[in-house]
């Protein structure tokens, strides 16, 4: 229930957008609706990971469930874009949580040769709730006001809250009651916190996707503050690598987020990189076609989200599927993640190819999204399926984490960056037939270009049509870039769960 309330909260937002920026005039600050939750979602996976392992995973699961529903209700209750973006943030910081540890904690409870069909049950929730999202955000937009979108997270985190309380011992996995009340007042259970790495790691986060939301936007892309959030993010990601790194060989008592034996393991780095470049059109996909169908075709905010089906219908499916071909039929995981690299690229192809002059919605969409659905699904549960066939079971736990993190930060960065190309699109070509005075209009808000005359209007949806073609063809690039970085999982003979039960996997070959 924690899992599936703080997924939903990441597609139920999509076809609630347009409805809120109308509402508190912010149509320029509406990626950071989504982002603002995103950065800190991706920022504290890994952070909670490594608190679960020295603090106990019950006690922070408990503050990651409270802190979501508390929050929840404060971004229902905002009444303005500045508070509801900040209060998104630290709604976010608590579905990070939720997400970490429920992905760990089923691990935790199964053999290892167990893993890839749990994993397909904790992906297919995060799936469910994608199907789930965008239909309750339209059906709650279309009857009664937006902020229950949120406020519906008090009575089920409530809820939730009370089972967790009641069905996990403070001890789990540890199989000691006191470990919790013993790990809360032993100094060397604190010292273990890797602070400055947890420090690094959010604050490289924040500033890159920073630079990306505000860049062309509020700031120029050669302003001070866009190229010194580039830089001091560079600077801050350089530095987490370096301390990681003496941490890992060092003998303190401080245990690095993220070892160096991980590093320098081509598998793992495989798995980073592909979850990275996949996470890009990813959250593209689910967040950008339902603006473009209310935006562009003129659909209410719950038909956006049936039309956004066929996608996200077909990705629990494949994730399903997933998890049968690998421990029923033993196919090695990485044939799966081609195939659904491949089905990711020709889906995401083909939807940047729909044509920006014709405003009807197009038939061949639904088509396109079922290869998307199909891509996505097999790759975003591969990739964590494969991670104890590439890890000793001691690292499971953090490498999981950072596959989700680094999947999560790259769909952050590509709405980040997609956002601000389709808003430097309309500035270019809406100025040449609008006023300024209109342009700054129908970026604060889309409503506004009912208001604008006839031929105007249509030429408006042109423009925001071009706009989201280009942000999928760019999205392409990276489906591209995705399947190449399979390469470092490439090998003579491919790896396959009966090899865990086996034990004949080595992580080193």
């Amino acid at each position: 229930m924690s899992l599936l309330l703080s997924t939903l909260e990441t597609t139920i937002v999509s076809t609630s957008l347009v409805s809120i920026v109308d509402d508190l005039h912010g149509f320029d600050r509406s990626g950071w609706l989504v982002t603002s939750y995103l950065v800190t979602y991706t920022g504290f996976l890994i952070i909670y990971a490594k608190l679960s392992d020295i603090l106990g995973t019950k006690l922070m699961l408990l503050c990651a469930v409270s802190l979501f529903t508390l929050f929840s209700i404060a971004c229902g209750a905002s009444n303005s874009m500045e508070r509801l973006i900040v209060f998104r943030a630290f709604q976010g910081m608590g579905g990070s949580g939720i997400y970490s540890l429920s992905t760990i904690m089923g691990t935790m409870m199964v053999p290892p040769a167990k893993f890839a069909t749990y994993v397909a049950i904790t992906t297919s929730v995060f799936a469910i709730s994608s199907v789930l999202g965008p239909l309750l955000g339209g059906a709650i937009n279309d009857s009664t006001t937006w902020r229950w979108v949120f406020y519906l997270n008090g009575p089920g985190g409530a809820v939730a809250l009370a089972l967790i309380a009641s069905s996990i011992p403070f001890g789990f996995p540890y199989g000691k009651s006191n470990r919790f009340f013993r790990s809360m007042i032993e100094e060397r259970a604190w010292k273990r916190i890797d602070v400055l790495g947890a420090f690094l790691s959010l604050a490289t986060s924040i500033l890159l996707v920073f630079a990306l939301e505000e860049g062309g936007v509020a700031y120029p892309w050669n302003s001070g503050a866009v190229i010194a959030s580039f830089i001091l993010s560079g600077l801050l990601w350089t530095g987490f690598i370096i301390w990681e790194r003496k941490l890992s060989i060092s003998k303190s008592v401080c245990e690095p987020m993220f070892p160096w034996r991980l590093a320098v393991n081509r598998f793992v780095l495989g798995l980073l990189v592909n979850g990275f470049l996949t996470g890009f059109p990813f959250m593209a996909a689910i967040f950008n076609i339902p603006q473009r169908l209310q935006t562009v075709n003129s659909t209410s905010a719950i038909g956006a989200g049936i039309r956004l089906l066929p996608l996200l219908l077909l990705s629990p499916i494949a994730s399903a599927t997933s998890g049968f071909l690998i421990t029923t039929l033993r196919i090695p995981p990485l044939y799966i993640l081609i195939l659904g690299g491949s089905l990711q690229t020709i889906g995401v192809g083909l939807f940047s190819s729909l044509s920006s002059s014709d405003l009807q919605i197009p038939r061949a969409q639904y088509g396109y999204q079922v290869i998307m659905g199909l891509g996505f699904g097999f790759n975003l549960s591969t990739i964590l399926m494969m991670v104890p066939m590439v890890v000793d079971e001691k690292d499971i736990p953090v490498t999981m984490a950072a596959v989700t993190q680094i999947r999560v930060l790259g769909g952050t960065m590509g709405l980040a960056a997609c956002s601000a190309v389709l808003i430097n699109h309309i500035k270019e070509k809406a100025a040449m037939f609008l006023t300024s005075e209109q342009v700054a209009a129908i970026l604060l808000s889309s409503s506004v270009i009912k208001l604008l005359p006839q031929q105007e209007q249509i030429q408006a949806r042109m423009v925001f049509a071009a706009g989201y073609s280009q942000q999928m063809r760019i999205m392409l690039y990276f489906s591209i870039a995705a399947i190449f970085s399979l390469l470092f999982l490439v090998e003579r003979r491919p790896r396959r769960v009966v090899d865990i039960a086996k034990g004949e996997l080595s992580t080193s070959r």
